[in-house]
């Protein structure tokens, strides 16, 4: 009976020591994904030659639809996500792809992104690219010096995504553009707002220097955007009605992460009121 029992002893202590532990889980990605699944992750095709407009200047994220390739959604698609966060613009790419092939140096010969921050043709940024179940995940952040002019009109992004064919080794190249801006400068909202002379009985006093000043003087936002001693910033805000219409802010030297952090500050001030468009100017 010891005999017995010690040996029954020995083949649980061989069990629990790891003959019966389960495998370790499988990796997601190294398993196909079933139709069902592809389908449900296909996104919808964007227009090919539209041009998306981003707000730098708010908090909210734009989302654009890229263009599919030629066999169509389930080939592959994707969804830009874009937002102004305090280093750049945050851009996050998820696609849908039956086919991914993210390893090769070249990338005609594989997966890729490539984000110009100042449009075709000039010095591109590649977006690291993680494989997932039913494609492709992309995060990068563009610096702010990377772009170029920040408001009205802005930056145009150009955002290029070559999907590679394993079978055939072609390569299709889809485009997605997006216009960054802050908004409308203190310069074209002077345009569009010129100063009126009131003849006759006035509606109220104007506003002096300091009243108008006093919400930027307030705002602390060289401090808060680290701006340096050594630096020097011109800020230029059109004011209608307590708001804010245009707003251009100039740093010296040229730093877009300060005038952009600024320029969003400037933009979110309540001023005093006014029927008039009054210009105010504030150096740091």
């Amino acid at each position: 009976m010891k005999g017995i029992r010690l040996a029954l002893l020995s083949s649980l202590a061989l069990v629990a020591c790891g003959g019966g532990s389960p495998p370790p889980p499988k990796d997601v990605t190294e398993t196909k994904a079933s139709d069902s699944e592809m389908e449900a992750a296909q996104k919808p095709c964007g227009e090919a030659d539209k041009v998306h407009s981003a707000d730098l200047g708010s908090v909210q994220a734009t989302e654009a639809f890229a263009p599919c390739a030629k066999g169509g959604a389930k080939d592959f698609s994707a969804l830009v996500h874009i937002e102004p966060v305090d280093d750049g613009v945050h851009i996050i790419i998820e696609a849908t792809d039956e086919d991914v092939t993210i390893l090769g140096p070249d990338v005609k010969e594989r997966d890729a992104v490539i984000v110009y921050p100042k449009g075709k043709g000039s010095k591109g940024v590649e977006v690291p690219l993680a494989r997932t179940r039913t494609g492709y995940h992309g995060d990068k952040i563009v610096l702010w010096d990377d772009l170029d002019k920040l408001n009205d009109e802005g930056t145009k992004l150009d955002i290029a995504v070559f999907d590679h064919d394993k079978a055939t080794g072609q390569t299709e190249e889809m485009h997605v553009a997006v216009g960054l801006s802050t908004g409308k400068s203190c310069e074209k909202a002077q345009d569009e707002n010129p100063q009126q002379i009131a003849m006759g009985k006035s509606g109220g006093k104007d506003l002096t220097r300091e009243q108008l000043g006093a919400p930027i003087n307030n705002s602390n936002a060289a401090a808060a955007c680290g701006l340096a001693d050594s630096s020097h910033a011109r800020i230029c805000v059109l004011v209608k009605n307590g708001k804010p219409l245009g707003v251009t802010v100039n740093v010296d030297p040229r730093n877009n992460r300060v005038a952009a952090c600024i320029d969003r500050r400037m933009r979110a001030l309540a001023f005093p009121l006014s029927g008039q468009p009054d210009t105010v100017t504030y150096n740091y």
